[in-house]
């Protein structure tokens, strides 16, 4: 059973739950490497409730080559088959941008792209990163009209000081976590953090069914149990739709 305990209440998560981070598109970067593949996580995360699905590509040149043809390609045929199979599901673009000291001209020269029509970047730092260094590159988007959401928060070595944390937050970031970081070491952490209403955002990071996070629906469930529904509402659902209309 997911995070080792029976949920309560709700017995179901609600339909209309937005996931604004995976690597669901086809043949771009380390998530779905085929059509069919792609098809077959888009219908997961149909089955777990989620009507708003936002495709985050990887952006990060060191690692993957950025293939705006093929991403523009892969999307088109997604929308293809939503719109025959799904017709109450909503889809949009973005990157998850691996910040770099080039990133706020790569946003310029829009080689990469915020969420949807949103000013909300989905930004990625190395899991060593410095506080420093984060917030630096926090006020950086800031400077240019960009909002951070700043991506699986629990996976940084350095950002651990819940103050630090806040100051992110009341500089303007906002923050996003995987599913299983209520698995993580710093669950204690996290769960204080969802406590206080300081995260954002929940979503999945899926790549693959084998290289997946705990899925949205019972990680709703979770949190629906442990924090009570109008938390689980927020962050599965009102938040996420309030970045999405970030413009």
């Amino acid at each position: 059973m997911l995070f080792g305990k029976k949920p309560k209440a709700p017995a179901e998560a609600p339909v209309g739950l937005v996931d604004l981070h995976c690597h669901i598109l086809a043949g771009v970067d380390d998530g779905a490497h085929s059509d069919e593949q792609m098809f077959d996580l888009i219908r997961l995360e149909y089955s777990c409730g989620v009507r708003h699905l936002c495709f985050t590509p990887h952006f990060n040149p060191a690692l993957f080559e950025p293939k705006p043809d093929k991403i523009a390609e892969s999307y088109a045929k997604a929308r293809a088959f939503v719109q025959t199979n799904f017709e109450d599901m909503n889809l949009y673009l973005g990157n998850e941008v691996f910040m770099r000291p080039d990133t706020v001209e790569r946003l310029r020269d829009k080689s990469c792209k915020p969420l949807g029509d949103s000013r909300v970047v989905l930004s990625e730092f190395h899991p060593t990163t410095s506080y420093s260094e984060i917030r630096m590159q926090t006020v950086k988007l800031l400077s240019i009209g960009r909002t951070p959401l700043i991506a699986h928060i629990e996976r940084y070595d350095k950002l651990n000081d819940i103050d630090e944390i806040y100051e992110l937050k009341s500089l303007g970031a906002k923050l996003q976590i995987n599913t299983e970081a209520f698995l993580s070491q710093k669950k204690k952490l996290i769960s204080k953090l969802v406590e206080q209403g300081a995260i954002d955002v929940v979503a999945d990071d899926r790549h693959s069914r084998e290289r997946g996070e705990p899925d949205l629906k019972a990680s709703y469930i979770y949190v629906a149990e442990k924090f009570g529904e109008a938390a689980a509402n927020a962050l599965f659902i009102r938040r996420p739709l309030n970045i999405l209309n970030m413009i």
